[in-house]
């Protein structure tokens, strides 16, 4: 049926609406779901606080999520108590950290006028993931990649 493509787009935003906007910001993409499964498969275990200079990018994986990096190869996945609501429409975020040493159940992760606890701190094992990617491509294709070992 030609048009319904745009009629079910419309029905889908009008119960956004009456249900709540939140909702709507809730959502994760294919894209974020796939880089959060990566980052966790190169996870360490969580740590109670975590010592940094500044933030140098971060990335929205879930409504309880995102990626940070505190600079090269220094990635940390922070899970959020949540609502955070619209947090993956944010531009920008900062933490309530004091002295740049972020703490796990203390600290915030802040943006557009809303605070939302961090509840772990894991950091991501960026090099080593970076490195097994890059063994990846470089093998020829139909060989199975190989590990770097001290895993």
């Amino acid at each position: 049926m030609k048009g319904s493509g745009k009629w079910m787009a419309a029905w889908s935003v009008a119960a956004a609406c009456l249900t709540g906007a939140p909702a709507l910001a809730q959502f994760q993409t294919k894209s974020e779901a796939a880089d959060l499964s990566r980052y966790q498969r190169y996870a360490e275990a969580p740590v109670d606080h975590v010592k940094y200079f500044q933030i140098q990018g971060f990335q929205y994986l879930a409504p309880d999520t995102v990626a940070i990096w505190f600079g090269v190869n220094k990635l940390y996945l922070l899970t959020l108590q949540t609502p955070c609501t619209n947090l993956g429409f944010a531009k920008a975020i900062g933490l309530t950290a004091r002295n740049q040493i972020l703490y796990r159940n203390f600290d915030f992760v802040t943006f557009d006028h809303q605070r939302c606890r961090v509840l772990k701190i894991t950091p991501v094992n960026e090099l080593k993931m970076k490195q097994d990617e890059a063994k990846a491509r470089a093998a020829p294709s139909g060989a199975p990649p190989q590990s770097s070992g001290g895993e």
